[in-house]
């Protein structure tokens, strides 16, 4: 193996991880957001709500927005777009860097 396969294969493994470590900061992120948005909804099952939530931002990129978006309208809690995108961005921000210390 030359040093530059050996170099775009670091690449690779390099660019897989930083994928999974994203894959996991947001679902991490998705369930923290899901478990402040399902008490300010007043739902019965946070956890239930929080799988819900993961699977939506799985299924479609920005799902967890348009869902949370969307519950929020249906139970008449007002939440604005920026203010959820925000909390969303420093959630987020702040798991990866807790995932990092750990």
């Amino acid at each position: 193996m030359t040093a530059l396969q050996r170099r775009a294969r670091a690449l690779e493994n390099n660019y897989a991880y930083e994928q999974e470590f994203m894959f996991k900061a947001q679902a991490r992120r998705n369930k923290l957001i899901a478990l402040w948005a399902s008490a300010m909804m007043h739902h019965d099952d946070a956890q239930a709500y929080a799988n819900e939530l993961i699977a939506a931002d799985i299924a479609q990129p920005d799902g967890a927005f348009d869902r949370l978006r969307h519950d929020f309208n249906e139970s008449g809690v007002v939440v604005l777009d920026d203010e959820l995108r925000t909390r969303m961005a420093n959630m987020l921000k702040d798991v990866a860097a807790e995932m990092y210390r750990s």
